[in-house]
C-alpha cells in the first residue's frame, strides 16, 4: 500500500493535491455563486440598454440602420439638434411642473389616506385593498376612462354642471391641460403612496407616540417629531422612485393629449417617443433619454445628499 494511500486513511490527513476551502472561503464562494443571477440581470437589462442608449445617442440611428447595420457616429450632433429644437424649452418645464407637482401631491395627500387608514373606522380593513384597483389598472387604461370623464359631455362637468360650478372642455383647452393630465397621474399613484406609508406607519413605536401624548404633544407634534423622523427613510425612497417615473411619463400624455392642445402638454418622453416612432429618428430619441437620465441623475444626487444632510443634523 503506498504512502498517499496510507496517509488517505488516517483522520485529518489529506492526500497531498486536494484542497479544501475554509470556512471564510467557502462563505465567499457561495454569496458569489449567488450574487450571479443578480449581476447578469442587472447587466441584461440595465447596462446593455445603458450602453446601448448611449451608443444611439452619438449616431445616426434611423429605421434603415435595423436592414443594413450601419449608423455613422455624429458625436454630439443629436444632442445639439434636440437642445436647439423648437419645443425643448416647453417640454423641459412641462415635464419639471408635472414632476414637482404630482410628486408633491402624491406625498401629501397618500400620507394623509395612510394616516386615516391607520385608525380604526367602519371600512378601515377593506378601504385601503379597494383603492389599490386605480394603481393594478393598466395606464393605458386609466388614461382612456378619464379621458371619457372629463370630456366635454363626461362626468365631472355633469357634476359640476349639478352644482352650479363652471365647465371646461378640460382637455381640450390649453389652460387646463396640463393640470388635468396631472390631476389623472397623482389618481393613478396615490394608492401605491398610501399603502407603502401605511405599511411604515406600522414600524413607528407605539410607546413613543403615548409617551409624547401623555407629555401633551398634539397630533401635529406627534407627526413632525415622531412619525415623519422615524418614515423619512421610506419617503425618501418613494420620492426618488415617484420622481424617476413621472419623469419617464408618456402613456398618459399619449392617451390623454398627444401633446396638445397646441403643444401646451408636451414633455420631454413625448418628444422621445416622438422622434423614434412618428419620425423614426432613434438617434434623437435616445439624446432625449440620456438628457431625462442626466437630471434624473442630478435630482437623486441632491436628494440623497440633502437626506444624508438631515440625517446628520438629526444625530
Amino acid at each position: 500500500m503506498t504512502t498517499d494511500a496510507l496517509a488517505s486513511r488516517r483522520p485529518g490527513v489529506r492526500p497531498p493535491g486536494r484542497r479544501r476551502l475554509s470556512l471564510s472561503g467557502r462563505r465567499r464562494a457561495e454569496v458569489a455563486l449567488l450574487l450571479v443571477p443578480a449581476v447578469v440581470f442587472f447587466g441584461v437589462f440595465f447596462i446593455y440598454p445603458l450602453v446601448l442608449g448611449v451608443r444611439m445617442s452619438t449616431t445616426d440611428y434611423t429605421a434603415g440602420t435595423f436592414i443594413t447595420g450601419e449608423a455613422p457616429f455624429v458625436g454630439l450632433a443629436n444632442f445639439v439638434h434636440v437642445v436647439t429644437g423648437r419645443l425643448i424649452g416647453k417640454a423641459f418645464l412641462n415635464t419639471l411642473l408635472i414632476t414637482a407637482v404630482s410628486v408633491s401631491a402624491e406625498l401629501v395627500l397618500g400620507l394623509a389616506l395612510a394616516l386615516l387608514f391607520a385608525k380604526r373606522f367602519p371600512g378601515s380593513r377593506w378601504l385601503p385593498t379597494l383603492i389599490l384597483i386605480p394603481w393594478l389598472l393598466p395606464s393605458v387604461v386609466v388614461g382612456t376612462i378619464w379621458k371619457w370623464l372629463l370630456s366635454g359631455d363626461g362626468a365631472v362637468n355633469g357634476i359640476l354642471s349639478t352644482f352650479g360650478l363652471p365647465t371646461d372642455i378640460w382637455l381640450a383647452d390649453p389652460r387646463t391641460a396640463i393640470w388635468a393630465l396631472i390631476a389623472v397621474s397623482v389618481w393613478g399613484s396615490l394608492p401605491y403612496w398610501s399603502t407603502i406609508l401605511g405599511a411604515a406607519l406600522k414600524q413607528v413605536p407605539e410607546e413613543l407616540l403615548e409617551a409624547a401624548q401623555l407629555d401633551g404633544a398634539n397630533g401635529r407634534q406627534r407627526l413632525l417629531a415622531i412619525v415623519l423622523p422615524t418614515i423619512r427613510p421610506v419617503i425618501s425612497v418613494l420620492v426618488i422612485l415617484s420622481v424617476v417615473y413621472t419623469l419617464l411619463i408618456v402613456d398618459l400624455v399619449l392617451v390623454l393629449t398627444q401633446g396638445g392642445p397646441a403643444d401646451s402638454t408636451v414633455t420631454l418622453g413625448f418628444l422621445s417617443y416622438q422622434s423614434a416612432f412618428d419620425l423614426f429618428e432613434f438617434g434623437d430619441a435616445a439624446a432625449y433619454g440620456m438628457i431625462l437620465l442626466l437630471v434624473s441623475l442630478v435630482f437623486a444626487i441632491v436628494h440623497t445628499w440633502l437626506s444624508l444632510r438631515q440625517e446628520r443634523r438629526s444625530a
